[in-house]
């Protein structure tokens, strides 16, 4: 399941968090693992031995924070860790390095460091390149553009990869990621599904309405151009005024 969010908004992660309670608390004692956009699969023995410490009470979440993070600034993603925990889940860094992600912002997919391509990897064009290039217009050279995409692409498809390498059949996993990589079936989303092999994928835009009008809003669940935005939408908050 994809949690598209809008990044570090207190109230956007607890809900996720209610998500993750409602639909794995479900599944009694069947195992799933929550994956998180801000951690790097290279980095999971890492991850895992701060997510021990944290199972076994012997670090909170704000050190598990500060060890994978450098920081606590990401105080309001604890929710989910605390869940993830309560209900016996796995916690997974999927996205590829900054440093490893660097040769093809600067050079594009020819630059990239040997290895940070996963086998399979392909190139998504269509209605998620149109989108990302209207979102970069006016901030970078058509090359910058097409350069910053290949690693959005990349990015997308390491994550899938990461989320799906070593799954145990029928193991529920959440990915909680930002949106633009999720968006109407785009992105991550679309290789998740080539790259499970047809496995249902569900989605969940978490949107929240004190950002926006009530005549915005009716736009977010369906596009003109691009389609349904997710399976669903989770509404928080009141829209602001007109």
């Amino acid at each position: 399941m994809v949690l598209g969010e809008q990044h570090d908004i207190a109230a956007i992660q607890s809900a996720q968090a209610g998500v993750i309670a409602e639909v794995a608390g479900r599944r009694g004692d069947r195992s799933f693992t929550t994956a998180w956009e801000f951690l790097d699969a290279k980095d999971q023995p890492r991850i895992q031995e701060a997510y021990d410490a944290f199972n076994s009470g012997v670090i909170d979440s704000r050190e598990f924070l500060v060890r994978t993070q450098g920081s606590a600034r990401y105080l309001n993603y604890a929710p989910i860790l605390e869940v993830t925990r309560l209900l016996g889940g796995g916690f997974l860094g999927v996205n590829l390095s900054r440093k490893d992600k660097e040769p093809v912002v600067q050079g594009g997919l020819s630059a990239a460091l040997p290895g940070t391509v996963p086998a399979g990897f392909g190139m998504e064009f269509g209605g998620y390149f149109d989108r990302f290039k209207l979102a970069m217009e006016g901030h970078a050279t058509p090359e910058q553009i097409s350069n910053y995409y290949a690693a959005q692409c990349l990015t997308d498809d390491v994550m899938a990869h990461s989320l799906i390498s070593g799954r145990i059949p029928n193991e529920l996993r959440f990915l909680v990621v930002g949106a633009f990589h999720s968006d109407f079936g785009d992105g991550v989303v679309k290789r998740l599904r080539l790259r499970s092999g047809g496995a249902r994928v569900r989605t969940i835009r978490f949107v929240d309405a004190s950002l926006y009008t009530e005549a915005e809003l009716r736009t977010i669940r369906q596009d003109s151009v691009y389609g349904v935005v997710a399976d669903f939408v989770y509404y928080l908050n009141e829209p602001k005024a007109n």
